[in-house]
Protein backbone atom coordinates (compact mmCIF):
# COMPACT_ATOMS: atom_id res chain seq x y z
CA UNK A 1 0.00 0.00 0.00
CA UNK A 2 1.25 3.52 -0.73
CA UNK A 3 2.13 5.50 2.34
CA UNK A 4 2.00 9.26 2.77
CA UNK A 5 4.10 11.64 4.81
CA UNK A 6 2.62 13.24 7.91
CA UNK A 7 4.91 16.26 7.71
CA UNK A 8 2.80 19.34 8.55
CA UNK A 9 4.89 21.53 6.22
CA UNK A 10 3.46 19.66 3.23
CA UNK A 11 -0.18 19.54 4.33
CA UNK A 12 -1.49 20.60 0.90
CA UNK A 13 0.97 18.52 -1.11
CA UNK A 14 1.35 15.01 0.24
CA UNK A 15 4.38 12.76 -0.29
CA UNK A 16 3.51 9.15 -1.05
CA UNK A 17 5.76 6.12 -1.30
CA UNK A 18 5.19 3.06 -3.43
CA UNK A 19 7.32 -0.07 -3.25
CA UNK A 20 8.58 -1.65 -6.47
CA UNK A 21 10.91 -4.59 -7.07
CA UNK A 22 13.95 -2.31 -7.43
CA UNK A 23 13.08 0.10 -4.64
CA UNK A 24 10.74 2.85 -3.50
CA UNK A 25 9.29 5.49 -5.84
CA UNK A 26 8.13 8.81 -4.36
CA UNK A 27 5.03 10.66 -5.57
CA UNK A 28 3.35 13.98 -4.84
CA UNK A 29 -0.42 14.06 -4.41
CA UNK A 30 -2.33 17.36 -4.61
CA UNK A 31 -5.49 18.91 -6.00
CA UNK A 32 -5.33 21.06 -9.15
CA UNK A 33 -8.47 22.81 -10.42
CA UNK A 34 -10.61 20.35 -8.50
CA UNK A 35 -8.81 17.34 -9.97
CA UNK A 36 -6.57 15.00 -7.99
CA UNK A 37 -3.04 14.85 -9.37
CA UNK A 38 -0.39 12.22 -8.73
CA UNK A 39 3.02 13.47 -9.83
CA UNK A 40 5.88 10.92 -9.89
CA UNK A 41 9.21 12.32 -8.72
CA UNK A 42 11.32 10.80 -11.48
CA UNK A 43 14.32 12.92 -10.54
CA UNK A 44 14.65 10.77 -7.41
CA UNK A 45 16.06 7.32 -8.32
CA UNK A 46 14.50 4.16 -6.92
CA UNK A 47 16.08 3.39 -3.55
CA UNK A 48 15.81 0.17 -1.51
CA UNK A 49 13.97 0.71 1.75
CA UNK A 50 16.65 -1.36 3.52
CA UNK A 51 19.31 1.20 2.58
CA UNK A 52 18.33 3.55 5.38
CA UNK A 53 20.80 6.33 4.56
CA UNK A 54 19.90 6.50 0.87
CA UNK A 55 16.20 6.17 1.66
CA UNK A 56 16.35 9.00 4.21
CA UNK A 57 18.14 11.28 1.74
CA UNK A 58 15.62 10.49 -1.01
CA UNK A 59 12.73 11.18 1.33
CA UNK A 60 14.20 14.55 2.33
CA UNK A 61 14.43 15.51 -1.36
CA UNK A 62 10.79 14.49 -1.82
CA UNK A 63 9.74 16.58 1.20
CA UNK A 64 11.60 19.62 -0.11
CA UNK A 65 10.00 19.17 -3.54
CA UNK A 66 6.57 18.99 -1.89
CA UNK A 67 7.24 22.22 -0.03
CA UNK A 68 8.32 23.92 -3.27
CA UNK A 69 5.22 22.67 -5.08
CA UNK A 70 2.98 23.95 -2.29
CA UNK A 71 4.64 27.38 -2.51
CA UNK A 72 4.00 27.43 -6.25
CA UNK A 73 0.31 26.69 -5.62
CA UNK A 74 0.12 29.49 -3.06
CA UNK A 75 1.64 31.93 -5.57
CA UNK A 76 -1.15 31.38 -8.02
CA UNK A 77 -1.44 27.76 -9.02
CA UNK A 78 0.58 25.73 -11.45
CA UNK A 79 0.25 28.18 -14.30
CA UNK A 80 2.80 30.73 -15.48
CA UNK A 81 5.10 32.09 -12.81
CA UNK A 82 5.76 35.48 -14.35
CA UNK A 83 4.60 38.13 -16.79
CA UNK A 84 4.96 35.82 -19.83
CA UNK A 85 1.48 34.38 -19.20
CA UNK A 86 0.24 35.53 -22.61
CA UNK A 87 2.98 33.86 -24.69
CA UNK A 88 1.34 31.80 -27.44
CA UNK A 89 2.30 28.14 -27.50
CA UNK A 90 2.95 28.43 -31.26
CA UNK A 91 5.41 31.30 -30.67
CA UNK A 92 7.09 29.26 -27.94
CA UNK A 93 7.43 26.24 -30.24
CA UNK A 94 9.15 28.39 -32.87
CA UNK A 95 11.38 29.91 -30.17
CA UNK A 96 12.44 26.38 -29.13
CA UNK A 97 13.09 25.56 -32.78
CA UNK A 98 15.44 28.55 -33.04
CA UNK A 99 17.30 27.41 -29.91
CA UNK A 100 17.48 23.83 -31.17
CA UNK A 101 19.05 24.93 -34.45
CA UNK A 102 21.73 26.89 -32.60
CA UNK A 103 22.47 24.56 -29.70
CA UNK A 104 21.11 21.10 -30.65
CA UNK A 105 18.95 20.99 -27.50
CA UNK A 106 17.45 17.61 -28.35
CA UNK A 107 20.82 15.86 -28.58
CA UNK A 108 20.09 14.65 -32.10
CA UNK A 109 20.08 16.16 -35.58
CA UNK A 110 19.32 19.78 -34.75
CA UNK A 111 17.92 20.71 -38.16
CA UNK A 112 15.50 17.77 -38.21
CA UNK A 113 14.44 18.48 -34.63
CA UNK A 114 13.93 22.18 -35.35
CA UNK A 115 11.87 21.35 -38.44
CA UNK A 116 9.60 19.08 -36.38
CA UNK A 117 9.17 21.75 -33.69
CA UNK A 118 8.10 24.28 -36.33
CA UNK A 119 5.70 21.79 -37.90
CA UNK A 120 4.26 21.08 -34.45
CA UNK A 121 3.57 24.81 -34.07
CA UNK A 122 1.44 24.60 -37.25
CA UNK A 123 -0.40 21.55 -35.89
CA UNK A 124 -1.12 23.32 -32.58
CA UNK A 125 -2.47 26.36 -34.43
CA UNK A 126 -4.90 24.07 -36.26
CA UNK A 127 -5.82 22.20 -33.08
CA UNK A 128 -6.66 25.23 -30.90
CA UNK A 129 -5.48 28.57 -32.32
CA UNK A 130 -4.28 31.44 -30.11
CA UNK A 131 -3.64 29.23 -27.07
CA UNK A 132 -1.25 30.67 -24.49
CA UNK A 133 1.13 28.73 -22.28
CA UNK A 134 -1.00 29.62 -19.28
CA UNK A 135 -4.08 28.00 -20.84
CA UNK A 136 -2.47 24.59 -21.34
CA UNK A 137 -3.71 22.10 -18.78
CA UNK A 138 -4.32 18.37 -18.54
CA UNK A 139 -7.57 18.60 -20.56
CA UNK A 140 -5.74 20.45 -23.36
CA UNK A 141 -3.08 17.72 -23.51
CA UNK A 142 -5.72 14.96 -23.56
CA UNK A 143 -7.42 16.67 -26.48
CA UNK A 144 -4.11 17.11 -28.31
CA UNK A 145 -3.30 13.41 -27.97
CA UNK A 146 -6.70 12.55 -29.44
CA UNK A 147 -6.23 15.10 -32.25
CA UNK A 148 -2.81 13.75 -33.22
CA UNK A 149 -4.03 10.15 -33.05
CA UNK A 150 -7.29 10.49 -34.99
CA UNK A 151 -8.04 13.89 -36.52
CA UNK A 152 -4.96 15.65 -37.86
CA UNK A 153 -4.42 15.22 -41.61
CA UNK A 154 -1.08 16.25 -43.10
CA UNK A 155 -0.44 17.83 -46.49
CA UNK A 156 -0.57 14.47 -48.31
CA UNK A 157 -4.14 13.96 -47.17
CA UNK A 158 -3.33 11.14 -44.76
CA UNK A 159 -3.57 10.81 -41.01
CA UNK A 160 -0.44 10.42 -38.91
CA UNK A 161 0.97 6.99 -38.21
CA UNK A 162 1.08 6.27 -34.46
CA UNK A 163 4.88 6.49 -34.36
CA UNK A 164 4.86 9.85 -36.17
CA UNK A 165 2.08 11.18 -33.93
CA UNK A 166 4.12 10.18 -30.90
CA UNK A 167 7.18 12.03 -32.27
CA UNK A 168 5.17 15.24 -32.66
CA UNK A 169 3.75 14.82 -29.18
CA UNK A 170 7.35 14.43 -27.99
CA UNK A 171 8.15 17.82 -29.57
CA UNK A 172 5.26 19.38 -27.66
CA UNK A 173 6.38 17.76 -24.40
CA UNK A 174 9.95 18.90 -25.00
CA UNK A 175 8.85 22.53 -25.54
CA UNK A 176 6.89 22.52 -22.29
CA UNK A 177 9.91 21.07 -20.47
CA UNK A 178 11.92 24.00 -21.82
CA UNK A 179 9.23 26.39 -20.52
CA UNK A 180 9.44 24.73 -17.12
CA UNK A 181 13.23 24.94 -17.16
CA UNK A 182 13.00 28.66 -17.97
CA UNK A 183 10.53 29.06 -15.06
CA UNK A 184 7.65 30.09 -17.30
CA UNK A 185 5.52 27.26 -15.94
CA UNK A 186 5.85 25.34 -12.72
CA UNK A 187 4.70 21.93 -13.98
CA UNK A 188 4.59 20.40 -17.44
CA UNK A 189 0.96 19.18 -17.84
CA UNK A 190 2.27 16.25 -19.89
CA UNK A 191 3.68 14.86 -16.64
CA UNK A 192 0.10 14.47 -15.39
CA UNK A 193 -0.87 12.11 -18.23
CA UNK A 194 -1.04 8.43 -17.25
CA UNK A 195 0.76 5.83 -19.35
CA UNK A 196 -2.49 4.28 -20.60
CA UNK A 197 -3.65 7.71 -21.83
CA UNK A 198 -0.65 8.35 -24.08
CA UNK A 199 -0.38 7.64 -27.80
CA UNK A 200 -0.28 3.90 -28.43
CA UNK A 201 2.76 3.09 -30.55
CA UNK A 202 3.08 -0.44 -31.99
CA UNK A 203 6.15 -2.33 -30.85
CA UNK A 204 9.14 -1.56 -33.03
CA UNK A 205 10.70 -4.16 -35.28
CA UNK A 206 14.34 -4.02 -36.21
CA UNK A 207 15.91 -4.89 -39.53
CA UNK A 208 19.23 -6.66 -39.03
CA UNK A 209 21.49 -9.11 -40.81
CA UNK A 210 21.91 -12.66 -39.60
CA UNK A 211 25.38 -14.17 -39.41
CA UNK A 212 24.72 -16.03 -42.66
CA UNK A 213 23.58 -12.83 -44.42
CA UNK A 214 26.57 -10.92 -43.05
CA UNK A 215 28.93 -13.60 -44.42
CA UNK A 216 27.17 -13.40 -47.81
CA UNK A 217 27.60 -9.63 -47.84
CA UNK A 218 31.29 -9.84 -46.92
CA UNK A 219 31.90 -12.35 -49.72
CA UNK A 220 30.11 -10.21 -52.32
CA UNK A 221 32.04 -7.42 -54.10
CA UNK A 222 30.74 -3.88 -53.72
CA UNK A 223 31.03 -1.07 -56.26
CA UNK A 224 31.72 1.40 -53.42
CA UNK A 225 34.70 0.32 -51.32
CA UNK A 226 34.27 3.25 -48.92
CA UNK A 227 30.64 2.29 -48.28
CA UNK A 228 31.68 -1.33 -47.79
CA UNK A 229 34.36 -0.46 -45.22
CA UNK A 230 32.12 1.93 -43.26
CA UNK A 231 29.17 -0.45 -43.17
CA UNK A 232 31.13 -3.50 -42.04
CA UNK A 233 33.01 -1.40 -39.46
CA UNK A 234 29.62 -0.31 -38.06
CA UNK A 235 28.38 -3.92 -38.00
CA UNK A 236 31.21 -4.88 -35.64
CA UNK A 237 31.43 -1.77 -33.45
CA UNK A 238 27.83 -0.52 -33.24
CA UNK A 239 28.46 3.16 -33.99
CA UNK A 240 25.87 5.28 -35.76
CA UNK A 241 26.90 6.82 -39.07
CA UNK A 242 26.90 10.26 -37.43
CA UNK A 243 29.44 9.00 -34.88
CA UNK A 244 31.56 7.36 -37.59
CA UNK A 245 31.78 10.64 -39.48
CA UNK A 246 33.03 12.42 -36.33
CA UNK A 247 35.50 9.69 -35.34
CA UNK A 248 39.05 11.10 -35.25
CA UNK A 249 42.36 9.29 -35.02
CA UNK A 250 42.97 11.19 -31.77
CA UNK A 251 39.86 9.47 -30.34
CA UNK A 252 41.51 6.05 -30.70
CA UNK A 253 43.86 4.62 -28.10
CA UNK A 254 46.02 1.53 -28.56
CA UNK A 255 47.70 -0.49 -25.84
CA UNK A 256 49.22 -3.56 -27.49
CA UNK A 257 46.34 -5.63 -28.82
CA UNK A 258 43.78 -3.62 -26.85
CA UNK A 259 42.14 -0.86 -28.87
CA UNK A 260 39.43 1.51 -27.73
CA UNK A 261 37.75 4.67 -28.99
CA UNK A 262 36.48 7.73 -27.18
CA UNK A 263 32.89 8.72 -27.86
CA UNK A 264 31.03 11.75 -26.53
CA UNK A 265 27.36 11.12 -25.78
CA UNK A 266 25.45 13.98 -27.38
CA UNK A 267 22.68 14.12 -24.77
CA UNK A 268 24.94 14.27 -21.70
CA UNK A 269 28.17 15.47 -23.34
CA UNK A 270 29.97 12.78 -21.32
CA UNK A 271 32.82 10.78 -22.81
CA UNK A 272 32.77 6.99 -22.81
CA UNK A 273 35.43 4.55 -24.03
CA UNK A 274 34.35 1.66 -26.22
CA UNK A 275 36.52 -1.32 -27.19
CA UNK A 276 37.32 -1.96 -30.85
CA UNK A 277 37.55 -5.66 -31.70
CA UNK A 278 39.91 -7.13 -34.29
CA UNK A 279 37.14 -7.72 -36.82
CA UNK A 280 36.09 -4.06 -36.76
CA UNK A 281 39.71 -2.92 -36.98
CA UNK A 282 40.33 -4.75 -40.24
CA UNK A 283 37.83 -2.46 -41.96
CA UNK A 284 39.50 0.73 -40.74
CA UNK A 285 41.59 2.53 -43.38
CA UNK A 286 45.27 3.28 -43.00
CA UNK A 287 45.99 6.55 -41.26
CA UNK A 288 46.48 9.36 -43.76
CA UNK A 289 46.71 13.13 -43.66
CA UNK A 290 43.13 13.62 -42.49
CA UNK A 291 42.37 13.89 -38.77
CA UNK A 292 39.25 11.78 -39.36
CA UNK A 293 39.34 8.00 -39.59
CA UNK A 294 36.71 7.87 -42.34
CA UNK A 295 36.88 11.00 -44.49
CA UNK A 296 35.61 12.11 -47.88
CA UNK A 297 32.67 9.72 -47.59
CA UNK A 298 29.76 9.71 -50.05
CA UNK A 299 26.50 11.26 -48.85
CA UNK A 300 24.24 9.07 -46.74
CA UNK A 301 21.62 8.70 -49.52
CA UNK A 302 24.41 7.64 -51.91
CA UNK A 303 25.75 5.09 -49.42
CA UNK A 304 22.24 3.72 -48.84
CA UNK A 305 21.78 3.31 -52.60
CA UNK A 306 25.11 1.47 -52.79
CA UNK A 307 24.05 -0.75 -49.89
CA UNK A 308 20.78 -1.61 -51.62
CA UNK A 309 22.60 -2.80 -54.74
CA UNK A 310 25.26 -4.62 -52.72
CA UNK A 311 22.67 -6.47 -50.62
CA UNK A 312 20.67 -7.39 -53.73
CA UNK A 313 23.78 -8.86 -55.36
CA UNK A 314 24.43 -10.85 -52.17
CA UNK A 315 20.95 -12.39 -52.35
CA UNK A 316 19.61 -10.48 -49.34
CA UNK A 317 15.95 -9.51 -49.71
CA UNK A 318 15.85 -7.19 -46.69
CA UNK A 319 15.86 -3.39 -46.92
CA UNK A 320 19.47 -2.81 -45.89
CA UNK A 321 20.37 0.74 -44.81
CA UNK A 322 23.24 2.22 -42.84
CA UNK A 323 21.30 1.89 -39.58
CA UNK A 324 20.82 -1.86 -40.03
CA UNK A 325 24.53 -2.16 -39.20
CA UNK A 326 23.86 -0.94 -35.65
CA UNK A 327 20.92 -3.34 -35.30
CA UNK A 328 23.13 -6.14 -36.61
CA UNK A 329 25.76 -5.36 -33.98
CA UNK A 330 23.20 -5.46 -31.14
CA UNK A 331 21.68 -8.69 -32.40
CA UNK A 332 25.09 -10.35 -32.83
CA UNK A 333 26.01 -9.50 -29.23
CA UNK A 334 22.85 -10.96 -27.72
CA UNK A 335 23.01 -14.03 -29.99
CA UNK A 336 26.51 -14.71 -28.60
CA UNK A 337 25.14 -14.69 -25.06
CA UNK A 338 26.12 -11.15 -24.05
CA UNK A 339 23.74 -9.95 -21.33
CA UNK A 340 21.41 -7.04 -22.03
CA UNK A 341 23.14 -4.67 -19.59
CA UNK A 342 26.56 -5.12 -21.19
CA UNK A 343 24.99 -4.74 -24.63
CA UNK A 344 23.36 -1.49 -23.49
CA UNK A 345 26.74 -0.14 -22.33
CA UNK A 346 28.47 -1.10 -25.57
CA UNK A 347 25.71 0.57 -27.59
CA UNK A 348 25.57 3.58 -25.21
CA UNK A 349 21.83 3.21 -24.72
CA UNK A 350 20.41 5.56 -22.10
CA UNK A 351 17.38 3.31 -21.58
CA UNK A 352 17.66 -0.45 -21.10
CA UNK A 353 14.31 -0.91 -22.88
CA UNK A 354 16.02 0.14 -26.12
CA UNK A 355 18.36 -2.82 -25.77
CA UNK A 356 15.76 -5.42 -24.80
CA UNK A 357 14.45 -5.47 -28.35
CA UNK A 358 17.65 -7.27 -29.45
CA UNK A 359 17.23 -9.86 -26.72
CA UNK A 360 13.68 -10.44 -27.93
CA UNK A 361 14.84 -10.88 -31.51
CA UNK A 362 17.39 -13.52 -30.57
CA UNK A 363 14.87 -15.14 -28.22
CA UNK A 364 12.44 -15.59 -31.11
CA UNK A 365 15.20 -17.18 -33.22
CA UNK A 366 16.00 -19.60 -30.39
CA UNK A 367 12.35 -20.61 -30.17
CA UNK A 368 12.17 -21.12 -33.93
CA UNK A 369 15.27 -23.31 -33.81
CA UNK A 370 13.87 -25.28 -30.89
CA UNK A 371 10.54 -25.79 -32.66
CA UNK A 372 12.36 -27.66 -35.44
CA UNK A 373 12.58 -30.62 -33.03
CA UNK A 374 8.78 -30.90 -32.67
CA UNK A 375 8.38 -33.20 -35.68
CA UNK A 376 11.49 -35.29 -35.19
CA UNK A 377 9.60 -38.28 -33.79
CA UNK A 378 7.09 -38.16 -36.64
CA UNK A 379 9.70 -38.54 -39.36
Amino acid sequence: MPRKSNNLDTALVQVYERDYAKGVRFYLHYSLSGEQVREPLKNIPLVPRKDRIAFREARLIAERTAAERMEEIRKGGLGLLNRHANVLITDWMNHCADKAEKHALSGGNRHTWARMLRHMAIILDQYKPNTTLGQIDKAYVHGLIDYLSHDYVHSRGKKLAPKTADKYYGCFRFALNEAKRDELIAVNPCELIASNEKIKVPESTVCYLTQEELHALINTPSKSERTRRVYLFMCFCGLRISDVKRLRWDDIECDGDVWRMRKVIQKTQKAVYLPINKTARQYMPERGESEYVFYNLPTEPAMNRALKTWAHNAGIAKKVTLHTARHTYGTLLTSKGVDVYTTAELMTHSNINMTKIYAKVTGERKREANDLLDDILNQ
